[in-house]
């Protein structure tokens, strides 16, 4: 597989899983989350941090691929700016304790102010929480509220 291919392949994946959970506020928001049991929670959310961990490791394969043909090698930008933003969704303080994570986006839902956010924006903000860059979660938050709001 070339450069181009595995690329491809990458973008084919994060836009395929972005597009799927991300952009589906309808389907996937807070009545949703709020009709599953406690076990579709958690298997949502394994489903979740499964596929960002999958994303991530063929990322780094081919990264460690195309280095070992050329020692000069750099990833490109958008490999490293699609790694990064994966990475926002994991905490290594919550690790993968998935009912943590059911229990948090639970609590988050309890506010009448995130009725209309998506669960994958949710789960953003509450990674982002978890991990101290509370500034920024909470920035990202009002900005989708406030759009929310503008459209109504």
């Amino acid at each position: 597989m070339t450069l181009i291919q595995s690329i491809k392949l990458i973008c084919f994946l994060l836009i395929l899983i972005w597009g799927r959970l991300g952009f589906s506020q309808d389907v996937l928001g807070k009545e949703y989350w709020q009709a599953l049991s406690e076990n579709e929670k958690v298997s949502f959310i394994t489903g979740v941090y499964s596929g960002f961990t999958k994303s991530l490791d063929i990322m780094g394969h081919e990264a460690k691929r195309q280095r070992k043909k050329d020692k000069y090698w750099t990833s490109p930008f958008s490999l490293e700016k699609s790694a990064h933003d994966i990475k926002e969704y994991y905490s290594p303080k919550i690790g993968y304790d998935y009912e943590l994570i059911t229990k948090l986006l639970d609590a988050f839902y309890t506010n009448p102010d995130n009725d209309q956010i998506d669960l994958i924006f949710a789960l953003h903000v509450l990674i982002l929480h978890q991990e101290g860059k509370v500034r920024r979660a909470n920035e990202l938050l009002l900005h989708k509220q406030k759009e929310y709001l503008l459209g109504k």
